[in-house]
């Protein structure tokens, strides 16, 4: 399956089900968070997330038989930030990681080139924007979001998506509530 196909993520919810219930209710991990097949144990205790670790690896590989990623397992500081979901957290904030925020700014500058060469259309624009709002949101990104929208509305100031068309439409049948 594609990753990121529902199925796929549907299927990695069903089958982790089983580590959810082991860390929880075996290891009793006061602190876990999963997301598909991306999962965060946090504790004040550096032992008990080696421990947490190890019963861990050792159950993925005996029931599930699947292992930990190598390279992505790590133990971590939060005063450094922890990766997950594309977000670097910490205590009191979280940032998008700059290679996703590289990766934005690429495709709109793509996407606008190809608008330009009558690639594409606005809508097309438009809905990588929305995406990207809504998953931007997640983090501290009020400013960011405010000068990259600033100047995206003064790139395409005079278009208009169908989605904002319809939206507009909708608004303005409303019967008036005064």
């Amino acid at each position: 399956m594609p990753l990121g196909n529902l199925t796929s993520q549907f299927f990695a919810n069903v089958y982790l089900n089983e580590l959810d219930y082991y860390i929880k209710n075996v290891l009793q991990a006061k602190y876990y968070i999963r997301y598909v097949d991306d999962f965060v144990i946090l504790s004040n205790s550096i032992e008990e997330l080696q421990s947490y670790h190890d019963l861990t690896d050792s159950f993925l590989k005996t029931i599930l038989k699947i292992e930990l990623h190598p390279e992505k397992t790590k133990i971590l500081n939060l005063e450094q930030g922890i990766g997950f979901l594309g977000l670097r957290i910490f205590y009191h904030y979280k940032l998008l990681k700059k290679s996703n925020l590289r990766k934005f700014r690429n495709k709109i500058n793509n996407l606008s080139d190809q608008y330009d060469d009558k690639l594409v259309d606005y809508d097309t624009i438009h809905d990588s924007i929305e995406g990207w709002a809504a998953y931007s949101k997640t983090a501290d990104t009020y400013n960011l979001r405010l000068e990259l929208f600033n100047r995206l509305m003064y790139r395409f100031s005079q278009e208009i998506s169908t989605k904002e068309y319809h939206r507009h439409l909708r608004e303005d049948m409303r019967p008036n509530k005064s």
